[in-house]
């Protein structure tokens, strides 16, 4: 095999469509991979925004009126009931203008300002907990789920 792996050569790839066609068919597999699905998440919750797709420090998007948002997805219940994300607490402050929360279990959807966000959201090292019936069943997490249901994100 040669070495076919330069910037270049992986555009190539890109725009031929084999690639299009490679993670079509592997798409089952590679949605297990937690890294290849948040980042495909991150891409699409972007281009539904209107913003740029940036992966920059602190935040993955840039909008026009928003700023600097930076998106973090979630599909599965912890043994206790409750969803978590992680990577959000102080090593994010500062980085991004919103936080985009994307509740991959109940198909919900929160967009919370920064200063709020870090002025009323309780964190376990650096991770941010919630309940996943939103407090229907449970009592878990109250002030965290109580800051996500007042910033959901609803169609209009």
């Amino acid at each position: 095999m040669r070495y076919v792996f330069t910037d270049s050569k992986l555009k190539e790839f890109i725009e031929s469509g084999e690639m299009s066609k490679i993670l079509l068919d592997n798409f089952d597999n590679l949605k297990e991979s937690s890294s290849f699905l948040g980042r495909l998440i991150e891409m699409k919750a972007a281009q539904e925004e209107g913003s740029v797709y940036v992966d920059g420090y602190g935040h993955d998007e840039v909008n026009d009126e928003k700023g600097r948002i930076e998106n973090k997805f979630t599909n599965y219940v912890k043994p206790n009931g409750s969803l978590r994300i992680n990577n959000a607490g102080d090593r994010k402050r500062n980085g991004f203008d919103y936080i985009r929360i994307i509740d991959g279990v109940n198909k919900r959807i929160f967009l919370v300002p920064h200063d709020i966000y870090y002025s009323r959201a309780g964190f376990y090292g650096n991770e941010f907990h919630w309940s996943s019936s939103y407090n229907k069943t449970d009592k878990i997490q109250r002030n965290n789920t109580a800051l996500l249901l007042e910033y959901e994100v609803t169609e209009n």
